[in-house]
């Protein structure tokens, strides 16, 4: 799947803490401020580096934790 082919409901992981994650995209935006709930952080997408709000996977369900992460940083999850 391609970084433009990501869409709202898209399961995606990357990588953290030298393993992976997995989560659903509940947000993209490709432009201003993305703020990431219960965070101090902000992305700043842009139209060539959109980024998105994703809720995390925990052991197989969909947790309450929200991450933001620019595109280029997913892959899809199978």
């Amino acid at each position: 799947m391609s970084k433009s082919s990501f869409r709202v409901g898209s399961l995606v992981t990357w990588k953290h803490r030298g393993g992976s994650a997995t989560g659903k995209i509940i947000k993209i935006a490709k432009s201003g401020k993305l703020k990431v709930p219960k965070s101090s952080l902000t992305l700043s997408p842009t139209a060539d580096e959109p980024a998105a709000l994703i809720r995390l996977i925990k052991d197989g369900e969909l947790s309450t934790t929200i991450v933001g992460h620019k595109l280029s940083s997913l892959k899809a999850a199978r």
